[in-house]
């Protein structure tokens, strides 16, 4: 029985270090984002797109730990509730890495002078939410997590100014250019992105609410 209380608690713990350690490459790849929209380099921009691989890295690592545990473990329901659900804010924190690259797809074929307010000001309550969220996960902090969900409404505020902008240009019979059209387009990535955030915080909490931390 000890035996298989360790192995279960060992990667348990493997699992949780994993999912913190995807958070704290999207904040980084958030940080990066703003070196990137001063000068497009590329290594900015293969340093971006190198932290998305190491998310999806980690995701099969952890894919491959639950699958180890449920074949090899007999669980109760709360461990395997608990199994499921990381799994579960995995492949959310995985889409919002996508998400991200996504964007730095698009916005290497516009300008980056009209993208980069909108961007940055997505991004300065999206940092502040993936922090918030590493920290309720990281300390099983239910008030932290309640933190991230309320800021999101910010985040929705500003998708929504983006569309108005678009279809007031439109009533004017205003010129739209390029960069005006896909910053809408960005601007769902970015809202799509708080979204993912909200959801993991969502699911932590019942975690924390099921005594399953």
């Amino acid at each position: 029985m000890l035996v298989r209380i360790n192995y279960y608690d060992e990667k348990r713990n493997e699992i949780k270090c994993l999912i913190l350690e995807v958070l704290n490459d999207l904040i980084e790849v958030t940080v990066h984002f703003e070196g990137y929209f001063k000068d497009k380099s590329n290594d900015v921009k293969d340093m971006i797109l190198k932290n998305e691989s190491f998310i999806d890295k980690n995701e099969k690592r952890i894919e491959k730990y639950i699958l180890d545990i449920i074949s090899l473990e007999q669980l109760n329901r709360g461990e395997i509730k608990w199994l499921f659900s990381m799994s579960r804010i995995m492949r959310e924190l995985e889409r919002v890495g996508d998400q991200l690259t996504n964007i730095i797809t698009i916005s290497d074929v516009v300008d980056s002078k009209v993208l980069k307010p909108t961007i940055q000001s997505f991004l300065y309550y999206e940092h502040d939410m993936m922090k918030w969220l590493m920290e309720g996960i990281q300390n099983d902090n239910s008030e932290r997590l309640q933190n991230v969900i309320s800021h999101d409404k910010f985040v929705n505020n500003l998708n929504k100014k983006t569309f108005q902008h678009l279809v007031k240009l439109v009533n004017q019979d205003e010129h739209i250019n390029e960069s005006e059209l896909k910053m809408v387009i960005i601007s769902r990535f970015l809202e799509r992105i708080g979204d993912h955030i909200v959801n993991v915080a969502k699911i932590y909490i019942e975690i924390i609410e099921d005594n399953l931390y």
